[in-house]
């Protein structure tokens, strides 16, 4: 298992999430994705017309599962209920989850390229209800 602190830690590494909605027919719909974990809440941006806003729009129930692909085997998943705001300015968070995930260097122009090419967006805001880890 894995201490709150490990975590937090871990949540705020640049890896891609696994985000699970709910389909209209019970069934699930996984997704990956980009992530922002601010210690409270987890955020994503998806394009207007993504499945997993309509999911979300029918039952706000998501889960999110971040895992290392290699060992040390360590994973993290958090339960919890998603709100969207539409039309969010996100630019921000993009840039933010660009140099996260690639770097001073290259995150920045990356955000660039995405915000010039694929807005408007969406913001899928995640409260968690539980949080839990495991490691090796």
């Amino acid at each position: 298992m894995m201490t709150p602190e490990e975590a937090d830690a871990f949540l705020r590494e640049g890896r891609i999430a696994d985000l699970a909605t709910v389909r209209t027919d019970g069934s699930p719909h996984v997704a990956p994705v980009w992530f922002h974990w601010d210690g409270e809440v987890v955020k994503v941006f998806a394009r207007p017309t993504a499945v997993k806003l309509r999911n979300i729009a029918n039952d706000p129930r998501v889960s999110i599962s971040v895992a290392t692909p290699d060992r040390p085997y360590r994973y993290v998943v958090v339960n919890g209920a998603a709100e969207v705001t539409e039309h969010a300015d996100v630019s921000e968070l993009v840039h933010t989850m660009a140099r996260n995930y690639m770097g001073d260097v290259e995150g920045p122009p990356y955000a660039e390229e995405i915000l010039a090419r694929m807005t408007p967006f969406s913001l899928i805001t995640v409260t968690p209800s539980k949080i839990s880890g495991w490691s090796e």
